[in-house]
């Protein structure tokens, strides 16, 4: 007598392959979201450093740091800057003249560990909690 010969899978092992899958796509989607994070704060470090060399360049010119008319200098763009950099999460970077010879240029990071800031600035869509200032 012959015996049958199943073609396909188990239950269990459907369950199992399934399971696997699950974990390795979740783990996979944590590790990007990292990624993007650190990808967009870099970015954010790279405007802010672009727009502090504007303002040296500037200085350079005039003597002093420009004065803030609202959160963006006054003459920066488009002499020194083609355009304010705008953040790729619609936060804002916000400058502030400490006085004629000192300022300070804040922004919101996302990675709680770029953070050097406690000063309360308000950005628009949250607190800006990193600075940069004059050197």
């Amino acid at each position: 007598m012959k015996q049958k010969i199943k073609n396909g899978f188990t239950l269990v092992e459907l369950i199992v392959v399934i399971t696997i899958i699950a974990v390795i796509s979740t783990m996979a989607l944590i590790s990007f979201t990292g990624t993007n994070r650190k990808a967009r704060d870099a970015r954010r470090i790279s405007d802010m450093q672009k727009i502090a060399i504007a303002l040296e360049m500037m200085r350079q010119v005039i003597s002093m740091y420009p004065p803030a008319a609202s959160s963006q200098p006054v003459g920066l763009v488009p002499n020194y800057l083609q355009a304010w950099p705008t953040d790729p999460k619609g936060y804002s970077y916000v400058y502030t003249q400490i006085d004629n010879y000192h300022y300070a240029v804040y922004g919101y990071m996302e990675d709680l560990g770029s953070t050097n800031t406690t000063t309360a600035i308000s950005c628009i869509g949250g607190n800006c909690n990193y600075k940069i200032t004059n050197p």
